[in-house]
């Protein structure tokens, strides 16, 4: 659970310090995050290049790997949740590989993190 909440930490510090860090940008607005043995378990959508480049860069050491693509993962993702970042009220489309782990990675919302559209299943 620990984990669950460091990760978010992560993810939350990361876009609302975007606005105030110059990163160089990679292309893409959907941000992939995969366990070290590769499994896409979610994706981030996020409004603009930079945000996703920005929000990755900062997930750098973390126990997972995450990095921006200029389309969508055509590996499903079952489950879906609304999030809003504040500052500076920048909505995020959330897809997770299932509903245990949407549930869990949004059990407890970070500070600046609000879950608009709870869990979903696609």
């Amino acid at each position: 659970m620990q984990l669950i909440r460091t990760t978010l930490a992560i993810l939350a510090a990361a876009t609302l310090a975007a606005c105030a860090t110059q990163t160089p940008v990679q292309p893409g607005k959907h941000m992939l995050v995969r366990d070290l043995s590769d499994k896409l378990l979610m994706q981030f959508d996020y409004p603009t290049d930079e945000l996703c480049a920005k929000t990755a860069v900062a997930m750098r050491g973390s126990i997972y790997k995450a990095g921006c693509s200029q389309t969508s993962s055509a590996e499903p993702l079952n489950t879906r949740a609304t999030l809003r970042y504040t500052p500076p009220g920048v909505m995020v489309q959330a897809h997770y590989l299932d509903m245990a782990l949407c549930r869990r990675m949004n059990a407890q919302m970070s500070a600046g993190v609000e879950l608009l559209d709870a869990c979903k299943a696609k």
